[in-house]
């Protein structure tokens, strides 16, 4: 029991020690902070309107997290203590970090899970984070998948018509940062079916909660969004630039641009990958939903916080592999949905977060664009982080099959 609190200790101690550390180590050379937020920020206190007035990227719940920091800003400058901008924003940031990790912690507590793989999700958390320190609070993928793991861990506290609408409401304010996680809306639905009358309420609620404001005052204006993700390219990072690079190394017929703040390949190759990933990419995301549905239906047995975590991973990961945009700071995404993961054995748990770890390691390095043979380290990176989301995929396979063969097991 000692040794127990000891190590308890010892992880609150690393985990404050590392957040002083990410603190003062924020990147000198380019921020998104500077670049992205405080502009929009600006735009917007001169009379701009996002959507209406403006071409905006971002989904509407980016607004007051990119706008609260200049008002704590403004209303703080010639006070005894002056935030600026950046202070406040990363101090934002933080309170979501400290809020993320201490959510994790007690879910995983809460699901009983063995104290040694409780203890190792903790330190790969703290550790993946200081590796991440240049990206964890100075961009705002952090606070998408706070708000989604927020989603899938509250009905674990809350087991009533209360917790439903909660989870929805994290689900919910996780769209409106980013509109990934969208297509899950079918996975919880069916996860939640055996009360389907009061999950569609709660569905409802949740979804006013955070959508009816911003649709209330910029109604359609908000498509513009729409219409900006539909245009981007395929970014330089994404699978299929890594297989577009490669071919580039013998053809030199694709560029690198830079198209709305992100660099994307481009060419007569980029071209044809294009017409194919449109359609490749919804097609299996289509697959893995109906895929995954008809899983947790056959399977009447399953725990619904195994399912909500499994197949958030697993939607993640089937991103990462067929999506055309994918930047250095998504891979925070992996650090929570991995370390809350309800793993049963530790030889599991570290066969994920091992190559979870690489990928993300090798993605926040800066590498010298020497090269081996023909081939330029960047892109060798590229291709060591796609194999490590291939085999993490087939791993997050296995695990459903195991989950399946557990339930079998169990007496009728």
């Amino acid at each position: 029991m000692k040794r127990i609190q000891n190590i308890t200790l010892l992880i609150i101690f690393l985990f404050l020690f590392s957040r002083v550390y990410i603190w003062v180590s924020r990147p000198m050379a380019f921020s998104e902070i500077f670049y992205s937020y405080m502009p929009y920020s600006h735009l917007w206190a001169s009379g701009t309107l996002p959507y209406l007035d403006q071409w905006y990227e971002y989904p509407p719940a980016t607004i007051p997290l990119f706008y609260l920091p200049h008002l704590i800003d403004m209303g703080t400058r010639f006070k005894f203590i002056h935030l600026n901008y950046l202070e406040a924003y990363r101090g934002g940031l933080l309170i979501w970090d400290i809020g993320l990790f201490s959510l994790i912690w007690l879910t995983l507590k809460k699901v009983s899970t063995p104290q040694k793989i409780l203890q190792i999700s903790l330190l790969f958390y703290i550790l993946m984070t200081v590796k991440a320190h240049d990206f964890i609070y100075d961009t705002m993928d952090l606070t998408f998948v706070t708000a989604m793991t927020f989603g899938i861990a509250v009905p674990v506290f809350l087991n009533s018509f209360l917790g439903s609408a909660t989870s929805w409401f994290g689900f919910f304010l996780a769209t409106a940062l980013k509109y990934v996680n969208a297509p899950l809306v079918l996975i919880y639905a069916v996860i939640e079916r055996k009360r389907m009358k009061e999950t569609v309420i709660a569905c409802f609620i949740g979804f006013l909660l955070v959508w009816a404001l911003p649709l209330a005052f910029f109604r359609s204006s908000i498509l513009v969004s729409l219409v900006y993700q539909n245009i981007r390219g395929i970014q330089i990072d994404s699978v299929p630039a890594i297989f577009l690079r490669t071919a580039n190394v013998f053809t030199k017929s694709e560029q690198v641009i830079e198209v709305f703040k992100n660099y994307e390949i481009a060419g007569p190759l980029t071209n044809q990958v294009k017409n194919f990933v449109k359609i490749f990419f919804p097609l299996s995301v289509l697959c893995f939903l109906i895929g995954s549905s008809l899983y947790i239906i056959k399977n009447k047995k399953l725990d619904n916080h195994w399912s909500r975590v499994h197949f958030t991973l697993g939607y993640v990961l089937l991103f990462f592999l067929t999506g055309k945009v994918l930047s250095t700071p998504f891979l925070l995404w992996l650090i929570p949905l991995t370390a809350i993961y309800p793993f049963r054995k530790t030889n599991d748990q570290l066969a994920v977060l091992i190559p979870s770890a690489v990928a993300i390691s090798i993605s926040m390095t800066n590498v010298p664009n020497w090269s081996i043979f023909i081939f330029p380290f960047p892109l060798i990176v590229g291709w060591i982080r796609t194999f490590c989301f291939l085999f993490l995929f087939m791993f997050w396979l296995k695990l459903s099959k195991q989950e399946i063969n557990l339930i079998r097991k169990q007496p009728k």
